[in-house]
């Protein structure tokens, strides 16, 4: 069984302080997956959702907490043996019936953290991690948060994480070339999600209007070693290619 980090033990709480609130603040990890055993399926996810995380190969499961904020993303593992595996998964993923669904190719070899405190053993090899979010408590959060959050100004409700799977490309497991992901999924390169899929937020809307005219500032770029740049360039051009695709499918 694949065990955290002791410092962030499951269910062990930190406490971090926050100038900005002058206040304490809690965080933590909460397993809510074990290898071999069924994990119960939230009434509030959408159907199909059991089937995945129920599938053979899926490990632990984590949820990511910190006082204050809806907790309301899982992150499952899954032991996959091979590509034709996550096709399965990505099999599943599709027959869930949610107007988004997602999949994530990240060009790393596996998860480090898993959101504010948790992190995962280094050559933990898990290639595929489950991601979803709970719109019911993000929609009860929402009802008490005081507006604004901190730095946050919340112009709607915030979007629950849809269905997401990210694969870690850079995994010996992984052949990219291989992949079957169907039309209908939207695929993307990048990490495991956030607490948000949009957090609807004045500075996000700010942002998305500034990149509209052009006029954002750009973001470093991050310097990758030669192997992780190669899986980069990898996976943009897998994602044209399959742009270029449906262009031409419409």
């Amino acid at each position: 069984m694949l065990k955290l980090a002791p410092k962030i033990a499951a269910l062990i709480a930190i406490s971090i302080f926050l100038p900005a609130s002058d206040s304490l603040a809690a965080g933590g990890t909460s397993v809510v997956a074990t290898k071999g055993q069924a994990v119960s399926v939230a009434a509030s996810w959408p159907k199909g959702v059991g089937e995945l995380i129920n599938d053979e190969t899926r490990s632990s499961g984590w949820n990511d907490w910190f006082s204050e904020w809806p907790n309301d993303v899982n992150h499952y593992g899954f032991e996959v043996a091979s590509t034709a595996d996550v096709n399965r998964l990505i099999k599943k993923l599709a027959s869930i019936k949610s107007d988004l669904l997602q999949v994530r190719l990240s060009h790393m070899k596996e998860p480090e953290g898993l959101g504010w405190v948790t992190h995962l053993p280094k050559d933990n090899n898990i290639a595929v991690i489950f991601s979803i979010g709970d719109q019911s408590q993000i929609d009860e959060w929402y009802k008490h948060v005081r507006k604004p959050f901190g730095v946050m100004e919340f112009v709607a409700v915030p979007i629950a994480v849809p269905p997401t799977l990210t694969i870690f490309v850079q995994n010996e497991l992984i052949d990219l070339d291989k992949l079957s992901i169907p039309k209908g999924i939207t695929v993307e390169s990048g990490y495991l999600p956030g607490a948000f899929y949009r957090s609807n937020t004045k500075q996000e809307k700010e942002r998305e209007e500034a990149d509209s005219k052009g006029e954002s500032s750009a973001q470093p770029k991050v310097e990758l070693d030669s192997r992780a740049q190669a899986i980069a360039d990898k996976i943009d051009a897998f994602l044209k290619n399959r742009r270029d695709s449906e262009k031409q499918n419409q």
